[in-house]
């Protein structure tokens, strides 16, 4: 499945994030995500300042170099400034390796130029950044201000899959609203119902889930579209075999098995195979 640069992230993203739904209860009697009400409240986590953290980040640079970006930052919030100058100062940071405070002055490019392109590079700085934070604050932070971005995307051209298919998995992390991620998601279907990376966010949640039903219809439907994909079929045949189908899960597994080039997968798939061909 060949994916672009924003695609590879959300997939990324999406492999942490699944076990989200088996904790909040995402089971297949219910037409959409319910979070779990019985869990005990989590004590409030203090909300991330950007301006405070922006203000810590002078011991981090060089006196000279820290001088050099209060100049330009005067220049970027001045009413005047131009669109060259607020970029630039949003490349000045992300040089340095300050990829949030980059994707915060890549938003004014965006609030500037507000056109459909400037939104989806701003909501995808925020949601790379949020994609390989550590710090929870932060990650929450960022993901709210993609979700911004992507929902102006969305807003300008409600036909932007891949805005939508990133503003689900927002949605999602961090448990932000996992009920409109998946239905976001459900939308793109409709829309497309070929839409790979609709149709395998949708199969490996219901995976993680145990919705091996609602699984193996969303991996029916990728082989189909790609049957020479090796990820597909093995994820075909692991629903397969939980729904206790196990011959369309062998067929899957042997499919598997002649597309995969690596010899421990297929050792470890002939496990399987053997194991469903012994099974009573």
């Amino acid at each position: 499945m060949q994916f672009n640069k924003a695609q590879i992230i959300i997939i990324a993203v999406l492999l942490g994030l699944v076990g989200i739904l088996v904790y909040l209860n995402y089971k297949s009697s219910t037409p959409d995500v319910l979070p779990d009400t019985s869990m005990a409240q989590q004590p409030a986590m203090k909300a991330f300042d950007f301006t405070d953290y922006l203000s810590h980040l002078k011991d981090s640079v060089s006196e000279e170099m820290w001088a050099s970006l209060n100049e330009q930052t005067q220049q970027a919030n001045s009413p005047e400034a131009r669109i060259y100058e607020i970029a630039g100062l949003s490349a000045k940071w992300d040089s340095l390796g300050y990829k949030l405070v980059g994707a915060h002055y890549f938003a004014k490019v965006a609030s500037r130029l507000n056109d459909e392109n400037s939104w989806y590079n701003s909501g995808l700085k925020f949601y790379e950044f949020a994609a390989t934070c550590q710090d929870t604050s932060m990650q929450i932070y960022a993901s709210r201000q993609a979700i911004e971005a992507f929902e102006k995307v969305v807003v300008l051209n409600e036909n932007n899959v891949d805005a939508k298919n990133a503003l689900a998995i927002c949605y999602i992390q961090n448990d932000l609203d996992i009920m409109k991620g998946v239905q976001l998601l459900k939308d793109v279907t409709k829309r497309d119902s070929n839409n790979l990376e609709a149709n395998y966010t949708l199969g490996m949640l219901s995976m993680r889930s145990g919705q091996v039903d609602k699984a193996a219809a969303r991996f029916e439907t990728l082989v189909r579209i790609q049957p020479m994909n090796a990820e597909f079929h093995y994820y075909l045949g692991e629903a397969y075999a939980q729904m206790g189908k196990k011959n369309e899960a062998i067929k899957a597994y042997e499919t598997f098995k002649g597309l995969v080039p690596d010899e421990e997968a297929k050792k470890n798939i002939d496990i399987s195979i053997n194991n469903l061909k012994n099974s009573n």
